[in-house]
């Protein structure tokens, strides 16, 4: 009893060590991520001169794994300040609508690429709420990007946005996979990821769906899931109009 108290107790500074370090080493790759990705883009603009299109494709290629390092740091960075309460939203005016319009824009080429057909339904008029814009979009981006990922072959996509008087209801439902009784009580923990989504999408980390429920938490929201294994998912959430 003793070992065991001992060994739990020597556990929490070792998982405490594991959260600083990441915490220091994705803000060191912070800047110098960023600055790549500016270079590439202006590469990739043809400012500095014309590229061949071999050398366009490179560009477009490494700047694409910028972009997902960028994302990587950024989810480490955030999912170490919720462990730590110092995760913090910076609300303003935001068009909620013209979020989604934007997301869906930026993952279009993703779900060509699948041949998965998104639509937008919007039900009321939408006004505009009292957001962090910017991780209200993460959260969208992430709830759609899955969406995306795991749907069937020439699946679809319905995303609607609803006026329910005193809040606004997003909701994302697709025609993919689905999610089983045993991940449903897991899905917003931080790194889960199934085995079966492991081995659809091995690269991903498992901390989307764990920031998401504390953005939408903090702006005051709800967030959650229906889904029946094999018959696909809907994942929605609140954010309250003031």
């Amino acid at each position: 009893m003793k070992n065991n108290m001992k060994n739990e107790k020597s556990e929490v500074p070792s998982m405490q060590k594991i959260s600083d370090v990441t915490s220091v080493i994705s803000h060191q790759l912070k800047t110098p991520l960023a600055g790549i990705k500016s270079s590439l883009e202006i590469l990739s603009s043809g400012d500095l001169g014309p590229l061949n299109k071999e050398q366009q494709e490179y560009v477009e290629l490494t700047l694409g794994s910028a972009g997902k390092m960028i994302s990587l740091v950024r989810d480490l960075l955030d999912a170490s300040r919720i462990d730590e309460n110092r995760f913090v939203l910076n609300p303003g005016k935001s068009d909620i609508a013209e979020l989604v319009g934007e997301t869906i824009k930026e993952l279009g080429s993703f779900a060509q690429a699948k041949n998965t057909r998104i639509t937008l339904n919007r039900a009321g008029t939408i006004p505009p709420l009292m957001i962090d814009g910017l991780k209200v979009r993460q959260v969208i981006s992430n709830i759609l990007y899955n969406a995306i990922r795991y749907n069937r072959g020439k699946g679809t996509i319905e995303i609607t946005l609803e006026n329910k008087g005193d809040h606004v209801l997003f909701s994302c439902k697709d025609s993919g996979i689905g999610i089983s009784d045993e991940d449903k009580k897991m899905i917003f923990n931080k790194f889960y990821r199934s085995s079966r989504v492991i081995s659809l999408a091995p690269d991903g980390t498992g901390l989307g769906l764990y920031i998401s429920k504390a953005i939408i938490e903090g702006s005051g929201g709800t967030i959650g899931f229906k889904s029946d294994e094999g018959k696909g998912t809907t994942f929605y959430f609140t954010l309250p109009i003031q």
